[in-house]
């Protein structure tokens, strides 16, 4: 036990850390994630983006099966081959854009968790926060800090905007 707080004050650099349990806290990322309201509105923002995107493509794919059934030249045909390429690459370009926006979203998520764990850390003295999900088992008496979290960016941070750069 001597060994363990000798070792967790080498790593905490502080005394605070004397009793090894009480210097570490849990908390589950993917629930803080998908349950706070900036991670939900983020969620239902890609949804639409992807909707949105989804309805453009389909126009054009039916502009093409519409080309195939009319196609009398080989004309027609390297239109539709065009029309083809085309579609391929908004299909690229959308998948980029919303995953790139998705990304950028995220980051903002992060970081805004970052600062209320923080401050929660600050407050109950912990020193080191281990995500749950990366645990293989944890007692009871090690905090899990998850709704509180949650609670308090919820306070915090209500929206994050997806926005969606366009391609040049």
């Amino acid at each position: 036990m001597k060994f363990l707080s000798l070792f967790l004050l080498l790593i905490c650099g502080t005394v605070r850390c004397i009793d090894p349990v009480r210097c570490f806290a849990v908390l589950n990322l993917k629930k803080v994630a998908s349950s706070s309201l900036a991670g939900k509105d983020i969620e239902r923002q890609i949804e639409i983006a992807n909707r949105e995107s989804k309805k453009g493509l389909l126009d054009l794919e039916a502009q093409i099966r519409s080309m195939e059934s009319n196609k009398t030249s080989e004309y027609d045909a390297r239109k539709i081959e065009d029309a083809q390429i085309q579609l391929y690459e908004m299909v690229h370009d959308k998948k980029y854009q919303i995953s790139e926006a998705y990304k950028k979203a995220v980051g903002i998520l992060d970081a805004e968790m970052k600062k209320v764990i923080k401050e929660i850390c600050s407050e109950k003295n912990l020193a080191i926060v281990i995500n749950s999900e990366a645990v293989v088992y944890y007692s009871e008496e090690c905090p899990n800090i998850t709704d509180e979290v949650i609670k308090r960016l919820n306070d915090a941070c209500k929206t994050i905007a997806v926005e969606l750069k366009q391609l040049k």
